[in-house]
């Protein structure tokens, strides 16, 4: 179940914030600081983040670039009492979702977090496909790599007589490593083959 953790060092802010939300039936944990949030928190879940950015300690601005440094996906909401248009500039640009001011309507935020549950988990699935693609592009022999490199650079021009003579291999051999190509990737048309290059970073070659 997806979950909304709310970090603010104002206890009885979070803790009205958690019964609003819970009674809209999110799941809800809270924590009172950056630090106590990174002991527990687990990534891999479809989750967000309600962030206070000025907190004893660790800062919001701080833990975000933490988690960004780390990579972890985790949309982040930030709430603020002191207006800072700097600040808020900042941790759009490093990808927060939104930066409210308190007091802001429940709603708002009901919105916010909704966006930002999706957004995660529309990341979490690329991230996945991204990591399936990779998978299955390391499986490649070398020479497998070879084929698969000239035939996303010569896309719907990349025959097997010009990948023979490139690789000054056969035809029939090329027909071969084409064909493992094709099938330990899971690529059903030579465009399906070309988009998944981009996501394990084989590129077209400058003179295709």
């Amino acid at each position: 179940m997806p979950v909304v953790y709310i970090v603010d060092d104002e206890v009885a802010v979070s803790t009205a914030l958690a019964r609003s939300l819970s009674k809209r039936g999110y799941q809800v944990e809270t924590f009172e600081s950056a630090e106590r949030f990174l002991e527990k928190f687990q990534p891999q879940r479809i989750a967000c983040l309600v962030l206070d950015i000025r907190m004893p300690g660790m800062s919001g601005t701080e833990l975000q670039d933490h988690l960004s440094s780390r990579e972890i996906i985790l949309p982040i909401i930030f709430v603020t009492g002191h207006g800072d248009i700097p600040m808020s500039v900042r941790a759009i640009k490093a990808g927060a979702v939104d930066f409210l001011e308190k007091p802001y309507p429940v709603e708002l935020l009901v919105d916010r977090v909704n966006d930002a549950l999706e957004q995660c988990k529309k990341l979490m699935d690329e991230a996945e496909i991204h990591q399936e693609v990779t998978r299955r592009y390391e499986s490649l022999t070398p020479r497998e790599c070879d084929v698969m490199t000239l035939l996303v650079a010569g896309a719907a021009n990349a025959s097997n007589k010009v990948i023979a003579r490139e690789l000054d291999i056969s035809h029939r051999t090329v027909d071969d490593h084409r064909a493992r190509v094709m099938a330990k990737m899971q690529a059903r048309s030579l465009p399906e083959l070309v988009e998944m290059s981009k996501v394990c970073g084989v590129h077209r070659s400058e003179n295709a």
